[in-house]
């Protein structure tokens, strides 16, 4: 396995189409050092049943690895990490389009700085702890809005809630083992390991690490 393995989440519920896309721009756009190309197949029920996927991927050099659809992308990702041993994991969602030459390497780039433990393409200051705008609410919103406040409070923090998006982001599959991630099995799972009080973030950065965000030019932006 390289030293650098992309994996690329397929989920058969989304249709051919975003692969489509993704692998259009994958091929466009070169990731400008070696990898290799991990498709994670999630929910497919044998081989026949992802073969037109196959068919696409025949030129391209790849490995591929069954899931069940059960959870989030997520759970997926560490699947991933537990079973292939390359260096780094560049984690790259059902949605993702690539726009830009030598996106890996700048990736790369930043992630084998010292002291660096994350590196992705977004990031947020956003809170679920949050809530709507205010307006005037009936004695039981007030009390649900309460109880929806509480809840929040004890796994978000408030905003500025500094946090990277899972929807692309590259690290080294030892600190990806280390992350306590749960079942991940509910979409408020999710939203608490992207970015609760235990987000993977906050994680990287309790190992001593920093996150980073990195823009189109390469450069690369701390919070």
């Amino acid at each position: 396995m390289s030293e650098i393995c992309i994996v690329h989440l397929v989920r058969k519920k989304n249709g051919l189409e975003p692969f489509r896309d993704f692998l259009a721009s994958y091929l466009e756009h070169s990731a400008g050092i070696n990898h290799a190309l991990l498709i994670l197949y999630k929910g497919f029920d044998s081989e026949a049943d992802f073969s037109s996927y196959e068919k696409l991927l025949e030129d391209v050099s790849h490995s591929y690895l069954t899931v069940a659809d059960i959870g989030f992308d997520l759970r997926p990702y560490f699947i991933a990490a537990e079973k292939y041993d390359s260096q780094y994991f560049c984690y790259l969602n059902s949605f993702s389009i690539i726009l830009d030459k030598d996106w890996l390497f700048k990736l790369y780039q930043h992630i084998k700085e010292p002291g660096v433990g994350l590196v992705g393409a977004t990031g947020s200051w956003g809170s679920i702890a949050s809530g709507p705008p205010t307006r005037r609410y009936s004695i039981y919103e007030r009390l649900a809005r309460f109880v929806l406040k509480k809840w929040r409070g004890i796994y978000f923090d408030p905003f500025p809630n500094y946090h990277l998006r899972t929807n692309s982001f590259i690290i080294a599959r030892n600190n990806m083992l280390k992350i306590r991630c749960g079942t991940m099995l509910t979409k408020k799972q999710m939203y608490c390991l992207e970015s609760g009080k235990n987000s993977i973030t906050k994680q990287i950065e309790k190992m001593g690490l920093k996150v980073i965000v990195m823009g189109k030019d390469g450069k690369g932006y701390s919070k």
